[in-house]
């Protein structure tokens, strides 16, 4: 475990022997802490809504393999809101703001965002890794951003890039073309 201090709020990824396709998004928040796995709030709902017609969070119908052959990596298994955690005096919780900004190296790092930064990095490329003959979607800037630091496309069988579920973006006109293409692509 990473950041010992905060077990009380790590949430595991969703992956399984079936699994194609990961969905990467960014971190957990207050729902996936109480129910204990990821994309379980109003965005895993938004997803499965467009994905399957469905009322539970995808991460749900995942969870209870209601929907096969898809599981979800996130960046940091801990939240990156550090609106999540009860106790707000946790050190290791002090950079995840700024880390959530922007999830790249900084050049000047007069405060040790880096060493913060390239612990949760490093955890997510070690367990994505083993994952490169899997279909990945990558979901929202973060997701991308960080996936760019580690990995190459190439590495991995197919990669698709679309907007995080959150904020109803999924289901905005102005997204519609590549949310046909997510449906294709998992299909």
């Amino acid at each position: 475990m990473l950041f010992e201090k905060l077990s009380d709020y790590f949430v595991d990824d969703l992956i399984y022997k079936d699994t194609q396709l990961l969905f990467v998004l960014e971190s957990p928040h207050n729902e996936e802490v109480k129910m204990g796995y990821p994309v379980a709030g109003k965005s895993g709902r938004d997803m499965s809504k467009v994905l399957y017609e469905r009322g539970e969070p995808l991460g749900k119908l995942i969870f209870e393999q209601e929907v096969k052959n898809l599981g979800i990596i996130n960046i940091s298994n801990y939240p990156l809101q550090t609106s999540a955690y009860t106790n707000q005096e946790l050190q290791e919780i002090e950079f995840f703001p700024k880390i959530r900004q922007n999830p790249k190296l900084r050049k000047h790092d007069k405060f040790g965002i880096n060493g913060v930064l390239t612990t949760i990095m490093d955890d997510f490329q070690f367990r994505l890794e083993p994952h490169k003959d899997k279909k990945l979607i990558l979901c929202g800037n973060f997701a991308q951003s960080a996936f760019d630091t580690r990995f190459e496309e190439s590495e991995f069988k197919d990669v698709l890039r679309v907007p995080h579920p959150s904020f109803n973006q999924w289901l905005r006109a102005s997204n519609r073309e590549l949310i046909e293409k997510l449906k294709e692509f998992i299909r």
